[in-house]
């Protein structure tokens, strides 16, 4: 992507927005939801919750890094 274009400013936001849906996903409140001895599919459901968690954060970034170019 090129510097001083219109998007640089939308880019950022966007770039802010999955950190900090990242930050929340993984706060300790959250995380206790998740910890309550239940199981998915065989799996505890706090390492569930993790794993989703991060896909969620890693597909969420690579959609904006195609997007961007």
């Amino acid at each position: 992507m090129r510097r001083g274009t219109r998007n640089d400013g939308r880019f950022t936001g966007l770039t802010v927005l999955v950190a900090a849906t990242g930050f929340v996903l993984f706060l300790p409140p959250l995380l206790t939801v998740a910890n309550d001895g239940g199981t998915v599919a065989g799996v505890p459901a706090v390492a569930a919750y993790l794993f989703g968690a991060w896909l969620v954060v890693i597909a969420l970034v690579a959609f904006l890094v195609r997007r961007s170019g």
